[in-house]
């Protein structure tokens, strides 16, 4: 009993001084150690800003500080986390350059700053410059540049930008030199349209760049979009349906542009190629040795005439056609459904024919037929296609306009 309470005591003094060996070599011996990259920290900003001013140059971002207290109050401090320097700026009133300004270190809130001797500081003090803070709307101005190619249209006057107009935020001095945002566009090999966002230089009135490193701007990039078309000639020309005892022999078609200049996408070009027709004629319907019929040019969508002619010019002539009126008072009747009767109504039909002089002169009604095509008719009185053939030999010969006769239909023994 009496070596357990021996070793009792022994173990006491043991921790006791233990206890008070630490705290007179870890904990109040004093010490002194550097700081280094210690963040300065700008208290008042806010009332800056209240006042429309900024701060444009600060001379340091961070401080180092020599300091002295006990090694436990130093053993407290760090410059990842817990150590500061505080700048008060709230008293600057206006702008003005290398304003000197005191910091003050501060401590953790376990750390005492009566505790703690700054013995030395570096830099001694913080110089900053303040300016006043400035709004200001800029256009935003394309700068076209490169050599174009002569087979391509670059719509440059109708070219659109997303935000055709930059706010920017930053110091009067400099806010004030700037004239215009510019994005400079090198057209030298471009062909397909530009669909695509640019990032832009901040310009003063002669076009060279304002250092805006301070600047806040609205957007970063401008988005855009400016067409470019090929230009292709391309011939006009009319669909051509020959009857009438005209062949391509006989009759002459010219129009009138024979060309226009288009402008269009490469794919769409390359599709509609480089002749265009912009009417069909049935030459059975111009009776007429010399016609001139007009049309408009009405172009695809995607593609532009560049020549400003809205409508073409087509005379059609025939060279030794004659025509003449034959009255067929017989018809015969083709294609009717069955069961079904037809009874014409027509006592006969006026035909108009052309042909050469040749076969003309000696055409008469017998060598004329007329047939009367009554496929799917119904039931009723209506008017039927009539076609007409001509007798062997007359093989230049042929009617004009489309002929049509009236007839009744029933069921037989209606």
């Amino acid at each position: 009993m009496r070596k357990n309470k021996l070793y009792s005591v022994l173990l006491s003094v043991a921790v006791a001084f233990g206890l008070w060996m630490y705290v007179v070599t870890t904990v109040s011996q004093k010490d002194d150690r550097t700081y280094y990259n210690i963040p300065v920290v700008m208290e008042g900003e806010a009332i800056l800003n209240e006042r429309n001013l900024m701060i444009t140059e600060k001379s340091a971002e961070s401080v180092s500080l020599h300091l002295s207290g006990s090694r436990g109050e130093l053993n407290k401090l760090s410059t990842s986390n817990n150590l500061t320097v505080k700048v008060d700026i709230s008293n600057i009133k206006e702008p003005g350059e290398n304003i000197r300004l005191q910091y003050t270190p501060v401590y953790p809130a376990d750390v005492s700053s009566s505790a703690i001797t700054v013995l030395s500081r570096n830099p001694a003090e913080i110089y900053i410059s303040v300016d006043y803070r400035r709004t200001k709307e800029v256009p935003v101005i394309i700068n076209w540049t490169g050599t174009r190619s002569e087979n391509y249209i670059y719509d440059t006057e109708n070219a659109v930008l997303d935000n055709p107009v930059i706010t920017l935020v930053g110091p009067a001095s400099v806010v004030d030199q700037i004239d215009h945002a510019q994005i400079d566009i090198d057209l030298s090999e471009q062909v397909e349209s530009i669909s695509q966002s640019f990032r832009y230089t901040l310009c003063d009135a002669n076009g060279e760049p304002v250092d805006a490193e301070q600047i806040l701007t609205s957007v970063e990039e401008v988005r855009l979009d400016m067409q470019i078309q090929r230009i292709q000639e391309m011939k006009l020309a009319v669909d051509v349906i020959y009857g009438g005892g005209a062949t391509a022999q006989n009759s002459t078609i010219s129009i009138s542009p024979a060309t226009i200049r288009v402008s269009g996408g490469e794919a769409v070009l390359a599709e509609l190629g480089d002749t265009y027709s912009i009417a069909t004629i049935n030459l059975a319907d111009l009776d007429r040795n010399s016609n001139e019929l007009t049309f408009p040019i009405n172009l695809p969508e995607g593609v532009t005439n560049q020549t400003g002619v809205t409508e073409a010019k087509v005379i059609v002539s025939f060279t030794d056609l004659v025509s003449r009126e034959f009255t067929i008072d017989q018809f015969q009747i083709i294609n009717l459904p069955e069961g079904m009767e037809a009874e014409i109504i027509n006592a006969n039909l006026t035909v108009k024919v052309r042909g050469p002089v040749g076969q003309i002169s000696k055409l008469t009604e017998e060598d004329i037929v007329v047939e009367v095509d009554f496929t799917n008719a119904e039931a009723g009185t209506a008017t039927y296609k009539a076609n007409i053939r001509f007798a062997e030999g007359f093989e230049g010969v042929g009617a004009l306009k489309t002929n049509s006769v009236s007839a009744m239909v029933q069921l037989q023994g209606g």
